[in-house]
């Protein structure tokens, strides 16, 4: 089955990360607007660490349209980031935490870094079936900031795709 041209709104085509890095400021946008209505606060709580992760434009948007731009995968992951940061926990085998270990994880003054996983899974459509990363940067007063969020692994699962009409497949997307 072959992947739909345009999925929730996102160019699916290599060559439009110029697109997809506009679709993921908007999404940015209007999630730290819809957040701040609703909760008073730019903050998603992670159930799994028990901490509220703070969306910061300068630091949270600024890395993830770099690296969230190259496929749509991590893009759609941005469009449903509440969800993403919300229910993200950690992956058998690999360590939560860690030092920063770039110049810009530094420049951002993170003293630690915390890595987390979502899985996207759609039992109608495989590729809507992938695993994210989403790195949270830890400050030294304990704000949780979240830092990027990217396409790791496609999950492998039963294709129900080629047994539904192509215009219900189009729709699983919606």
């Amino acid at each position: 089955m072959e992947i739909p041209k345009i999925i929730d709104g996102i160019e699916t085509d290599k060559d439009a990360s110029k697109q997809r890095r506009e679709v993921i400021r908007q999404t940015y946008l209007h999630l730290l607007q819809h957040l701040q209505q609703t909760k008073g606060k730019k903050a998603v709580h992670n159930h799994f660490l028990g901490v509220d992760v703070y969306i910061i434009m300068r630091e949270s948007e600024q890395k993830t349209s770099n690296s969230g731009a190259h496929n749509w995968q991590s893009t759609f992951a941005v469009k449903h980031l509440e969800k993403v940061i919300a229910n993200a926990k950690s992956k058998e085998g690999v360590p939560v935490y860690s030092l920063p270990t770039t110049n810009k994880q530094k420049n951002f003054k993170y003293v630690n870094m915390a890595v987390l996983y979502y899985d996207f899974e759609n039992d109608q459509c495989d590729y809507l079936n992938f695993t994210v990363k989403l790195t949270l940067g830890i400050k030294n007063d304990g704000r949780h900031i979240q830092y990027s969020v990217n396409k790791v692994d496609v999950v492998k699962t039963k294709s129900f795709c080629n047994k539904v009409a192509k215009t219900e497949v189009l729709a699983c997307t919606k």
